[in-house]
Parts: C-alpha cells; sequence; structure tokens
C-alpha cells in the first residue's frame, strides 16, 4: 500500500508499506500483514496507519488432519500525519485513489461521499461542488423532516457549496438569450 500526502505548501509524503526498514519486522512466524489507515481517528491527533501480522499457531499445526492456523495479532502503529499538520494538508491518495481532499477549507471523506453518490445518484463526471449539491438534493427528497447531512462533507462546506451552486443557478437564468445567430441571416 501506497499513501501520498501532499500539502498546502506543496510537500509530498510518500509511504509505502512494501519497504519496511527491516526485512521481517513481526517475526519468522509472520504469514501475513495487513495496514489500515485509520480515518476514523483523523480528528484526534493525526492521521495514523496501524499494521497487523498473522503469526502462525503451532499449537492448531500439531493437531492431526487440521489446518493450519494463523492469528491475527496487534502490530504497529505509524503517525503518518501530526494533528497540526493535518490543518495543510490538501490530498491523502490511497493506492491511487484520493480518499481525503481539502474542499473550501475543510476535509472532505471522499471515501465515504464517493460511496453514497454512487449508490444514490450514480456515476457522474461532474465536479465535486456539483455532486455534493446533486447527492444533497437528492436525500433532500428522500428524507422527510430534518437537516440532511452529506456523508463526508462537513456541515460547513455543504452549506458553502449550496451557496455557491444557488448563485450560479440565478448567474445562468440572469443572462441574456441571444437566441440563434443563424436566424439573422448571417
Amino acid at each position: 500500500m501506497i499513501v501520498k500526502i501532499t500539502y498546502d505548501d506543496q510537500r509530498l509524503d510518500i509511504f509505502d508499506t512494501a519497504a519496511f526498514t527491516a526485512s521481517v519486522p513481526f517475526g519468522k512466524d509472520c504469514l501475513l500483514a495487513n495496514f489500515e489507515v485509520r480515518f476514523d481517528l483523523l480528528g484526534g491527533d493525526g492521521l495514523w496507519v496501524a499494521a497487523q501480522s498473522y503469526q502462525a499457531d503451532k499449537s492448531v499445526r500439531q493437531e492431526e488432519g487440521s489446518i493450519p492456523v494463523a492469528r491475527r495479532k496487534r502490530g504497529w502503529r505509524f503517525l503518518l500525519a501530526t494533528a497540526e499538520e493535518l490543518e495543510h494538508v490538501e490530498l491523502v491518495v490511497v493506492d491511487g485513489e484520493a480518499i481525503i481532499k481539502r474542499v473550501l477549507g475543510e476535509l472532505v471523506d471522499l471515501q465515504a461521499f464517493d460511496e453514497a453518490a454512487y449508490e444514490c445518484t450514480g456515476s457522474s463526471s461532474k465536479g465535486l461542488h456539483e455532486r455534493i449539491a446533486d447527492l444533497h438534493g437528492y436525500l433532500s427528497k428522500i428524507k422527510t423532516c430534518g437537516q440532511v447531512d452529506v456523508p463526508g462533507v462537513p456541515d460547513s462546506v455543504l452549506e458553502k457549496v449550496l451557496n455557491m451552486q444557488a448563485e450560479l443557478n440565478n448567474a445562468d437564468e440572469d443572462e441574456e438569450d441571444w437566441g440563434d445567430v443563424n436566424e439573422i441571416g448571417w
């Protein structure tokens, strides 16, 4: 897994889980390692990646006719960006997929947003602001009462996007219709 973090000062951090300093950091009984970027802990003290190992369980292997088992063992946690650094993060990409992006001053969870948008409005080539407004419109139609939350999008970003989209729609309506130029006979 490769995690890339781009900052507002154009700094780029790249983390590659395939390149451990030690050749076998979990010991010789490690059969598998998995890595998880902990976006659920993002608001706390920074952005972390956790690494677990699956260690061969020798006691199970000794039983006749049984399939060997490797059990998960908690491993390490690595700080990718501190809470202070998160204030300057513009983009987080995991294995080529944009997961977190700063939009109108706030971090947006693109993974949560994209999953909800695909489920509700399908795929689209529209820009992110328009897609946020479209998903809000869809969710507003199906929700019977209360405020509509767009998954992954902070309320402040949602409010700004909706205001911008309303201004754009008003500007489109105010434009003068010049008609078809060919009607003039040129």
